[in-house]
């Protein structure tokens, strides 16, 4: 076991992050298939929107949690990983992104606007601060 000394900055937050992403993530989905809850539309093109994103969504979140084991054991896949879930986030986040714009979702102060808004921006924003932190750090996991 290596020291946790010389870890990279915010190294348990960053890696408690990407684990309540991924956690959110799949109950996100649970919900949405056993009770059925949307709250940005209930219009048909909605739902089969929503439906198109299991199985990428799942790629992120097992990308996410392999960085998660890379990183707490201190694998060097954890950066590829951490780079793979970063990029499959960044995706994910702009189909939602240009949907929502394109179909009106996020126009008003709703909750369901507000939700699809805040959904759209973790991706936006956790995909690239997890490339930058695993490249930045690739040294630690390189070793």
């Amino acid at each position: 076991m290596t020291s946790n000394a010389n870890r990279p900055k915010g190294f348990l937050v960053f890696a408690g992050v990407v684990t309540l992403f991924a956690l959110g993530t799949i109950a996100f989905w649970a919900v949405f298939f056993t009770a059925g809850f949307v709250s940005a539309s209930d219009r048909p093109a909605y739902l089969e929107h929503e439906k198109s994103f299991p199985l990428a969504d799942s790629y992120a979140v097992v990308c996410a949690f392999l960085c998660v084991v890379g990183l707490i054991k201190r694998k060097s896949w954890a950066v590829l990983f951490g780079v793979a879930a970063g990029s499959g986030i960044i995706f994910l986040g702009l189909m939602d992104t240009l949907y929502a714009l394109e179909q009106g979702l996020i126009y008003d102060l709703s909750f369901p606007s507000i939700e699809t808004f805040l959904i759209c921006l973790i991706c936006l924003v956790l995909g690239p601060v997890m490339i930058i932190y695993m490249w930045w750090n690739r040294e630690y996991f390189l070793l």
